[in-house]
């Protein structure tokens, strides 16, 4: 399922001191991903939420410094600097792996805090699925793999169910013939049941 192991790269950049509110506008997230997108080439995207800001990419090149220094000339005109923030650099599987699970483990624990998550990263991936298909799709089945692996409740489970479904359904239609459709949809219903 993974590239391989030097492809997938993740960035995650949050705000020391925890606030529940995005670190950079809409906007300024379409400027950085214009930029970004423009420099790596390959899939790449920036998601952003309350959380912090995620940049995904595939390249066997580790491009952390650039991404950092990017965010910092839109974080700089707002008066603010490295030290604001966290910044996590991810570059091989394994590492990305552990991340993801850890991420989630925490996450989990604070219901609506991951309610508000999930619902604005599936709007987001939603909104990237066509440039960003097989880098999301990757994603989708390394995120399933950390939350299925974590001890829920069951009410957070279906949540958690019903977003992946809603994700799967969304993506099928964006990319699939309706025949094909179809069948990925029969396909999917046998897995859900199982």
């Amino acid at each position: 399922m993974f590239m391989d192991e030097s492809q997938l790269k993740i960035v995650n950049i949050s705000s020391k001191g925890f606030k529940k509110e995005l670190l950079v506008s809409k906007k300024e997230v379409d400027v950085l991903r214009s930029f970004l997108k423009e420099m790596i080439k390959g899939e790449m995207m920036v998601i952003n939420t309350n959380m912090g800001l995620g940049i995904y990419y595939y390249d066997f090149y580790n491009h952390e410094d650039f991404i950092v220094n990017s965010f910092l000339l839109l974080a700089a005109c707002k008066g603010k600097s490295k030290d604001h923030f966290f910044i996590q650099s991810l570059n091989n599987n394994e590492n990305i792996r552990l991340e993801t699970h850890r991420f989630f483990e925490k996450l989990i624990k604070n219901p609506l805090l991951f309610k508000s998550y999930s619902k604005s990263l599936c709007h987001q991936l939603n909104s990237h699925y066509e440039a960003n298909s097989g880098l999301i799709n990757e994603l989708l089945h390394l995120w399933q793999d950390a939350l299925f692996q974590i001890d829920t409740k069951q009410e957070l489970t279906r949540t958690i169910l019903s977003n992946m479904s809603k994700l799967e359904d969304s993506f099928i239609e964006k990319a699939s013939k309706p025949l094909l459709q179809q069948l990925i949809r029969e396909s999917l219903s046998d897995l859900r049941i199982n």
